[in-house]
């Protein structure tokens, strides 16, 4: 999820360095984008399971930001 996030928003594949440092950015707006979206949905449940998978997604930007330091 995070590299098709990462590669729709950016226009290319991600890059070694500061294109890659650029393409997480990007992609962490996406997941800001689809939280705001799913914050107006109705179910509950569907909003919480969206809230987790979010989430999921963060813990991995988290990780690939640490392999780039």
């Amino acid at each position: 999820m995070v590299w098709a996030v990462a590669e729709t928003h950016s226009g290319a594949a991600p890059q070694p360095g500061s294109q890659m440092k650029i393409t997480l950015a990007n992609a962490e707006a996406a997941l800001d984008e689809v939280q705001r979206d799913a914050d107006k949905l109705h179910s509950q449940e569907l909003r919480k399971a969206i809230a987790e998978y979010i989430e999921t997604q963060r813990q991995a930007l988290k990780a690939l930001r640490k392999k780039l330091h």
